[in-house]
């Protein structure tokens, strides 16, 4: 583990300075990738020859980034108290009567391991969140991701830390793993073009959440996996050939999901003697592949993806089942 965790802090290193690189101007195509140096006029003609075309690209001068100093402070100030707000709902909750010492464990009994999907997909979704946050301040998108797997990653170890000191649990390093994985998926994503139609989810039924709120008793709002559903979202677009695509023979925003969830856990550390697994497959909606490209519309469909809309599904174990709509 301790090998996996060098190597992924090893590779958003490197990934981050492919992003974050000031003197090369990154430029990329689904062709082929260039970097060019910008001219004393701000402006890069680049002529690319294939088999089909000629075809000729002008970029203009990169957008310049400033700090807004208010909407810093506004940020500081609603990070402070979402974080206030976390920490006084897992001290009455997961964190109740804790120990004196601090203890390592795995917990890979507990909810069938579906605990380590939530991992990923969290730290993934507090990654860009965050990354949106601070470009809104002024911060330049490049060093705004840097700071968002950063905080992701802060937060998510906070969590563990005190799980090492719960009754019922412990610091658990495959859980550590998953943050991690979870905090750099998105510096993979930019790097490696294929990982952009690879897409982690997660959907569950609208009257789960009215049913929490109601029952005041209810301590397990964060982890009742038993009305989740967490999905891998693949879009065909990276192995259909181009031809296809862009004929239009293919809706692009069309994927395919894979969906786990489990029934009957108790959401205890000794788990259920009845919970079983329930694996998936469903046609997905790639949001990012909607209709409107203003800066606003981008960042929102991007955290729209995050979520598996409902659509026509079917579970393939541990038994057949089809559903016209799964939420």
């Amino acid at each position: 583990m301790n090998k996996l965790f060098i190597l992924i802090v090893g590779f958003m290193f490197f990934s981050s300075h492919i992003i974050a690189g000031d003197n090369d101007f990154p430029f990329r195509l689904k062709e082929k990738s260039f970097t060019l140096k910008q001219n004393k006029k701000n402006i890069i003609p680049l002529r690319i020859i294939n088999s089909v075309r000629l075809t000729e690209y002008s970029l203009a001068a990169p957008k310049k980034y400033k700090v807004n100093p208010v909407k810093l402070a506004v940020l500081g100030g609603a990070a402070l108290g979402a974080f206030t707000a976390m920490h006084i709902y897992y001290a009455n909750t997961w964190w109740k009567d804790s120990k004196h010492y601090f203890k390592f464990a795995q917990d890979g009994y507990y909810a069938r391991n579906i605990d380590k999907a939530s991992h990923i997909y969290t730290a993934n979704v507090f990654t860009e969140g965050i990354a949106m946050a601070f470009e809104w301040t002024g911060i330049n998108p490049k060093s705004a991701l840097i700071y968002g797997a950063i905080t992701s990653m802060a937060y998510e170890t906070y969590i563990e830390i005190y799980d090492g000191f719960a009754p019922n649990w412990g610091f658990d390093w495959v859980d550590m793993g998953a943050n991690i994985f979870g905090a750099a998926y998105p510096f993979l994503q930019r790097t490696v073009p294929v990982f952009e139609d690879i897409n982690f989810k997660w959907s569950f039924k609208p009257e789960w959440i009215g049913k929490k709120i109601d029952n005041e008793k209810t301590n397990d709002l964060l982890d009742d996996y038993t009305n989740m559903t967490f999905w891998l979202s693949v879009n065909p677009e990276i192995v259909f050939p181009k031809s296809f695509t862009k004929a239009k023979y293919y809706p692009n925003f069309l994927a395919i999901a894979l969906g786990m969830s489990i029934k009957n856990a108790s959401h205890t550390v000794g788990g259920s003697q009845n919970e079983y697994t329930e694996w998936y497959l469903a046609l997905d909606i790639d949001v990012r592949k909607l209709p409107g490209k203003s800066d606003f519309l981008v960042k929102l469909k991007k955290l729209l993806n995050f979520y598996h809309f409902p659509t026509p599904a079917v579970r393939f174990s541990p038994s057949g089942i089809w559903y016209g709509l799964y939420f």
